[in-house]
This record gives structure tokens, sequence and C-alpha cells, in this order.
């Protein structure tokens, strides 16, 4: 450092100590960081949307309705294996057929929103004979989708989102944002085993 100080010296070079970010700088930071943030953020999405293309997303749906209400149940699988699960509470009566277009139409208005573009759709049960305009809207719905396949497959496999439209309609009137599902790994009587264990040893 000694011999470039000296060095330097024969130049007319000042060096001024460098005080605190005035803000504005710190603030054209901010701004530029977020601006390449939101460019991964957006090019992530692209790539998903992208693989969604080739593959293609997969929307299981089912409702339910009785004398407690109306229940929607939607799992929207995504080509890479995630899950997105709805259980939709409906403030109104319907029949066990109008409650499967209520959520067909929700499933694909939420893929249309993300911009799928090829999805198959499974459902138990779908009578075509229910409501002209409940037929209309889902066929105009499957416009927006390059490719959109529909397939009855058994109750038994369809499980999953009987479930959801199921709780949909015991939780209908409760006001719940949301209702956490926990993982057990483990039986209580292995934890407390476990625990027990540990304290000894302590």
């Amino acid at each position: 450092m000694a011999k470039w100080a000296i060095l330097l010296s024969t130049y007319d070079i000042v060096y001024d100590i460098r005080t605190a970010i005035k803000s504005q700088a710190l603030a054209d930071f901010v701004v530029d960081f977020s601006r390449s943030q939101m460019t991964a953020t957006e090019e992530e999405f692209q790539r998903v949307v992208s693989r969604a293309d080739v593959n293609p997303w997969t929307l299981h749906i089912d409702g339910a309705s009785n004398l407690n209400g109306t229940g929607l149940g939607l799992v929207l699988k995504l080509p890479q294996g995630n899950i997105i699960a709805y259980s939709i509470c409906c403030g109104f009566k319907t029949t066990n057929n109008e409650a499967e277009y209520e959520a067909i139409i929700l499933g694909l208005t939420t893929a249309k929103d993300m911009k799928v573009t090829h999805i198959d759709v499974k459902c138990d049960s779908l009578d075509c004979q229910s409501c002209q305009w409940f037929l209309d809207v889902t066929k105009q719905l499957t416009n927006y989708f390059d490719i959109f396949n529909i397939q009855q497959i058994p109750r038994e496999s369809n499980i999953q989102v009987d479930a959801l439209a199921g709780l949909g309609v015991i939780f209908n009137g409760l006001r719940l944002n949301n209702i956490p599902i926990v993982h057990i790994i483990k039986p209580v009587v292995e934890r407390l085993a476990y625990e027990m264990k540990v304290l000894a040893l302590n």
C-alpha cells in the first residue's frame, strides 16, 4: 500500500473519504433490485407455464349438496407434481349436479387465470342434461385452452375432492379463513416414549 501511495503521489489524485450513502442512491438501488427480482419472478412463471404447455395440468372437481348446504372441491395438479387444493363453502343451495358444474366452472376459471393452456379434467359425475346455461358457460371456458380433455372416473378415484367438497358443506356458515392440515409422522405413544427417554437421560 505504501509503494502504491508513493507512485500515485506524483499524480494530482485527491482521495475523499466516502460518507453515508445518500438516500436517493439507496432508493435507486432498491428500485433496480426490485426490478431485477420482478424479472426473475416473471421468468420463473414463464418457465412453469412453458412446461405446462408440454405436459397437461390435471383438474379434479367435485360438488356436494344436502340440507346443510353446498360445498365444492378442487384439486389442481401441476405437471411438476405440485398440488393446489380448495375446499369451498357456497352461500346458496343447489342440486348435486349444479354443484358439480359450479366446481368445474370455478376450476376452469382458476386454470385460465393461471395461463394454463393444456388441461385434463377428471370428475366422477357430470350430467350434461342438467342446465343449458351451465353447459354453455363450461363450453365457453374450454375455448381458452389449446388442449382440453374431460374424463369421467370412478368415485373412489376422486376421494380427495370428494372430501374437500364435504368439508365445504360441513363448514358452511362458519367464517374460517383456512384450515391447516397437520402431518404427524409417529403415533403419540412413540412420541411420548421418546420424550420420556430424553427426560430420563437429563
